[in-house]
């Protein structure tokens, strides 16, 4: 018998890379650590990227390009689907066009794949010029319809503001706004993990019964230092998720550094031992 469950998917979950024309943003280049991700990514047995957000800093078009020309050597490699979400940095005529290769619009970008029986809807909770996030009844009545008959293995849903409780005082306004209304549109459906990203730390919550997870930021992190004032950034810290789904419908969230601290190697035998693990 077995001891643990078996995963059916693995995504890698991404967040607020704040791609910049100049390739740099508060003295931190950007691409590096997008590089490191993808390349931890890799190594593992992953099924499709999810990008919660935030994906440049001021929505230039040559930020997005540089994106896509970063990601697409991966992505023609593993052939991973990516699921994009929009963040209150990025600007949607501008992403259209110059990251996904469609025709310009500032409509609300929705979108829905499946990858072998998963469903990944990714929403977009920017409100143009503001930096919390809300949902338009429009984009809830097109979710609750996508979610009337449930996919082989369920729903991931990403988006960039997380529906849960914000830690900081100085960044609640980054809240997003209507909560109860999504989680009115996700109680009893397949919904099984709501990524987000937006906060540069990361955290866990639930909403409507439904496990909700974000990551550290990739261009910069945001330490817990003082929960209730204020906030502490810092060049370190960054990761990238992973999320597993089971075939008992359980899901776990990991968290892969991408600014690793070296330490010394050994194999799993030695690892057990120096647990005092037998077998």
């Amino acid at each position: 018998m077995a001891l643990e469950p078996t995963a059916t998917h693995r995504l890698g979950h991404l967040s607020d890379t704040h791609f910049t024309a100049s390739g740099v943003l508060h003295d931190i280049p950007t691409a590096p650590a997008l590089a490191a991700a993808l390349e931890a990514l890799e190594a593992l047995p992953i099924d499709a990227l999810v990008h919660t957000g935030d994906i440049a800093d001021e929505g230039e078009p040559e930020a997005y390009a540089a994106i896509r020309a970063a990601t697409e050597d991966v992505v023609g490699r593993t052939g991973w689907p990516v699921a994009w979400a929009v963040g209150n940095h990025d600007l949607r005529a501008s992403l259209r066009e110059h990251l996904l290769g469609l025709p310009p619009g500032d409509a609300p970008l929705d979108t829905v794949q499946e990858v072998r029986g998963l469903r990944i809807v990714a929403l977009d909770t920017s409100i143009p010029g503001r930096v919390e996030g809300g949902l338009e009844e429009g984009q809830l009545e097109w979710l609750r319809s996508v979610l009337a008959e449930p996919a082989e293995h369920g729903t991931v849903l990403a988006l960039h503001h997380p529906p849960l409780p914000v830690e900081v005082t100085a960044m609640a306004r980054l809240h997003l706004t209507g909560q109860d209304r999504l989680a009115a549109a996700l109680a009893g459906t397949d919904v099984r993990a709501v990524l987000g990203g937006h906060l540069h730390y990361a955290t866990a919550s639930m909403l409507a019964g439904v496990p909700v997870f974000t990551v550290p930021a990739l261009a910069y992190a945001i330490r817990l230092t003082a929960p209730g004032t204020g906030v502490t950034g810092a060049d370190g810290g960054r990761a990238v998720g992973v999320l597993s789904l089971y075939d008992d419908g359980r899901v776990g969230h990991s968290l892969l550094a991408t600014d690793p601290v070296p330490i010394a190697a050994s194999t799993p035998e030695e690892a057990f031992l120096s647990m005092g693990v037998d077998d």
